[in-house]
């Protein structure tokens, strides 16, 4: 006689040592990739499930179809596995479940509005007798029921089920707002597992962020400082590359490395530690890994490179069509490049053209007690930020011949380069720096350590009227 024992999913735990066994699972879909189809025309969509006895990064699970449309369709849900066979990998060293189309079946359930119970959302065409796993379900909802888990699941009506919910919109880097929440579809540069942080980019441009003025320099926050030259000589130039700040590291661990194009969904970001963009994962973001001929992949791709094919494909797009001519410079043949391609540049010492913001200066003063102009600029466009001296003759020529004995002018436009207003100062509130077109030159101080000692000056600038 049957009992209600026999129809108990394993944990997925205990699941794992139960090697080329037939079990059925229970668990929270927490990640689910692209199907793609196999050598024998088949198709195979790969997940990750969770429950209260294995967390994350989950239990990898491959779901195997004749039939693209039977394979799942949605992250969040709780999913239902019979008779998926347990297999080991890489030696013993891992582990992982297959529920093939003859032998297994599975069903999605979703949390129903109101009284939080579960509804099948999608199944397999041979899946049959959920009733004798109500009793299971309804557990393992209890106990992720306070997690947010199924947050990002739509809900359906107690009366009856609906369609699958529409497909999420994606925006770019340059859509970002500060504390939104939004989806992104980005291609993953750089995974650093010490600081438990990955650089992710689209080849758009992040917003200019407002800076406050207490404030200290951002460059120390730029990516070429947190990451090594060699490191950044492979990232793309031009584009924000974001910093993602990851909560739960588990979440990635394992599922990306360098060179994956991902979709990250509900990832919230946010302007802290001096004007720096950073992203942050919480606690229902989800990641889907993509193909490299995805059409979301080649859409971004296309308008990357029809930017950097383009003359003006280096100026950063908060900028256009132009600056607002608070500047001129004496190379005006000279192309425009970004501040990663000057930081990237194969050349020690050589000369540039760009277009950045000046978001910090020290000192505050432009010119010292013994009448001389040194200043420490810290420039930033969309790509990094860097400090440049601006200093001696250069500097005279930037703010202008005699204005030694302007000093109200002087100060006028000191402001007017660092985007202070009287309102803005008065009220202590945020700034924001215009764009202006510079020169600027790379150089080293010591001849027996020239990369180490690389250091930048503003030349050939000068400060309209």
């Amino acid at each position: 006689m049957e009992t209600e024992s026999q129809f108990k999913p394993v944990k997925l735990k205990d699941a794992t040592n139960l090697i080329n066994q037939q079990v059925n699972l229970l668990g929270i879909v927490i990640e689910l990739r692209q199907p793609k189809q196999c050598s024998n025309k088949n198709w195979v969509c790969t997940l990750h499930i969770i429950d209260d006895s294995y967390p994350r990064p989950g239990l990898t699970v491959n779901v195997f179809s004749n039939n693209r449309e039977e394979l799942p369709k949605h992250y969040g849900m709780m999913i239902l596995l019979l008779n998926v066979k347990m297999q080991s990998f890489d030696g013993g060293r891992r582990v992982n479940a297959a529920c093939k189309q003859r032998s297994s079946s599975f069903a999605l359930f979703q949390r129903r509005s109101g009284d939080g119970d579960f509804v099948c959302w999608q199944s397999s065409s041979n899946f049959d007798g959920e009733e004798r796993y109500e009793s299971s379900i309804i557990e393992l909802g209890k106990v992720f029921a306070l997690t947010g888990i199924f947050d990002q699941a739509s809900q359906i009506s107690p009366y009856k089920p609906e369609p699958a919910q529409p497909p999420p919109v994606f925006s770019f880097l340059r859509e970002i707002n500060d504390g939104n929440r939004f989806n992104l579809v980005c291609k993953v540069l750089h995974v650093d597992e010490d600081t438990n942080t990955i650089f992710v980019w689209d080849g758009t441009d992040a917003p200019p962020a407002s800076i406050g003025f207490e404030d200290k320099p951002v460059s120390n926050l730029s990516v070429h400082t947190l990451l090594s030259r060699d490191i950044l000589r492979s990232f793309p130039t031009v584009g924000t590359i974001l910093r993602v700040s990851l909560s739960n590291h588990h979440l990635f661990h394992g599922v990306v490395k360098p060179g994956d194009w991902v979709k990250l969904c509900l990832l919230l970001l946010c302007v802290v530690d001096k004007g720096s963009w950073i992203g942050k994962v919480t606690g229902s973001t989800t990641v889907v890994t993509l193909a490299q001929d995805d059409h979301l992949v080649e859409k971004i791709m296309r308008i990357y490179e029809k930017r950097i094919t383009s003359k003006m494909g280096h100026i950063p797009f908060w900028s256009f069509p132009s600056p607002p001519g608070l500047t001129g410079t004496d190379a005006d043949q000279v192309p425009f490049v970004t501040l990663m391609d000057i930081i990237t540049f194969p050349k020690v010492t050589y000369k540039y053209r760009c277009i950045v913001r000046v978001v910090f200066a020290f000192p505050s003063q432009v010119e010292d007690e013994n009448g001389h102009y040194r200043v420490l600029l810290t420039l930033e466009d969309p790509t990094a930020a860097l400090e440049a001296f601006l200093c001696d003759e250069e500097a005279e020529h930037f703010w202008g011949v005699g204005l030694q004995q302007n000093t109200e002018m002087l100060r006028k436009k000191w402001n007017q380069l660092l985007g202070i207003t009287r309102e803005s100062s008065a009220s202590l509130a945020t700034r924001h720096p215009p764009w202006i077109e510079c020169c600027i030159f790379s150089y080293y101080t010591s001849k027996a350590d020239p990369w180490r000692t690389r250091s930048y000056k503003v030349f050939g600038t000068n400060l309209l009227d």
